[in-house]
């Protein structure tokens, strides 16, 4: 983002009673020195002497505490670095210095959401969410067209489950630029987590109008179709999903599961040992894989080869994701009991 100008409040100079013995007042101290060392800190800045372009800055602030524009600029330099504690604590200092600095509160807002996303604590996320909501709505009374400003919001309020007022701001985003692709996938994800799905798919399909190379969205998008029972549908995406992402073992399995529901297990199973194959830890594959054995073994109880089968790939998907309870009780019900020697 590009640095905010300041904004110079004009204050009208008081007009001083001369008295007759008053002792003369010290001299301000210079703005232009302040001036002087936050451009020094630019340039070394674009020269790539970070650490000598915040001592500059540092120099410039001493002299003037309210140069917004010094502490925004520490603050991209601490960002940059990976420093966000220290880049909150600078563009902190800018917003207070300078209530109407509108990169200071989107760059805060934007270094609040990434801490966020860091946290593991589930109270200290929101908290981190709640300030970037602040900040963010701060930043649109400034400039309320700024397209980053509305759709960081929308997805701070989704995080935070906010539904209704993520769609409202996502849509101000797409009002904004209605060619972006990134807003209109984010609209598709907040109607698909409200079960909106012909609508879900509607925005996913005119985000990949717009840019085809997105496998994450061809993936929510055939998942959605999977949850219509439109199994064809759901197929070519998660096809075009694993063109796009050739490593990518998700969109194999996907493509299984497919298959399992079009009841074609041999097909099934190859898709699964593919997926397998891509990746060794895929829970959902070694899952697929078993479910698919196990249908066999259902539909014919003398396989029991089949349940073996089953329950070996359930195992290594317990071992691999053991949060998976419905699995666990699967197990146990075809798990065929110990016998022990005849005595």
């Amino acid at each position: 983002m590009p640095i905010a100008r300041a904004v110079l409040l004009i204050v009208p100079a008081l007009v001083a009673l001369v008295t007759v013995g008053c002792a003369p007042q010290a001299p301000a101290v210079p703005k232009e020195a302040a001036v002087d060392h936050f451009v020094k800190g630019q340039v070394l800045d674009e020269k790539g002497d970070t650490e000598a372009a915040l001592a500059e800055l540092r120099r410039a602030v001493k002299i003037d505490p309210e140069l917004s524009i010094a502490y925004s600029s520490m603050g991209d330099i601490h960002r940059r670095q990976g420093d966000w504690e220290s880049a909150r604590r600078a563009y902190e200092s800018a917003c207070q210095t300078n209530p109407f600095a509108f990169a200071a509160h989107y760059n805060l807002g934007l270094t609040y959401q990434t801490l966020a996303e860091a946290a593991e604590a589930a109270e200290a996320v929101e908290q981190y969410l709640r300030k970037a909501v602040d900040l963010y709505l701060r930043a649109l009374t400034l400039q309320p067209e700024d397209f980053d400003s509305n759709l960081n919001l929308s997805a701070c309020y989704f995080q935070l489950g906010e539904a209704q007022e993520a769609e409202k701001y996502c849509q101000a985003a797409i009002t904004i630029d209605p060619s972006s692709a990134k807003a209109l996938a984010n609209l598709a994800t907040i109607k698909d987590s409200q079960e909106e799905l012909y609508e879900a798919i509607k925005a996913y399909k005119a985000s990949l109008e717009l840019d085809m190379h997105q496998p994450d969205i061809l993936l929510n998008l055939g998942s959605a179709y999977m949850r219509q029972g439109r199994l064809k549908e759901a197929m070519r995406s998660f096809e075009q999903a694993a063109t796009e992402d050739p490593n990518n073992s998700v969109p194999v399995e996907k493509i299984g599961a497919c298959y399992f529901y079009m009841r074609e297990f041999n097909k099934a199973e190859e898709s699964y040992v593919k997926a397998m194959e891509l990746d060794p830890k895929s829970a959902a594959a070694h899952r697929g894989l078993g479910v698919a054995y196990m249908s066999q073994f259902i539909m014919d109880s003398k396989r029991t080869d089949m349940r073996d089968r089953a329950l070996e790939e359930w195992n290594a998907s317990l071992e691999f994701q053991p949060e998976q309870e419905d699995l666990r009780q699967l197990v146990e019900k075809y798990t065929p009991p110990l016998e022990g020697p005849k005595l």
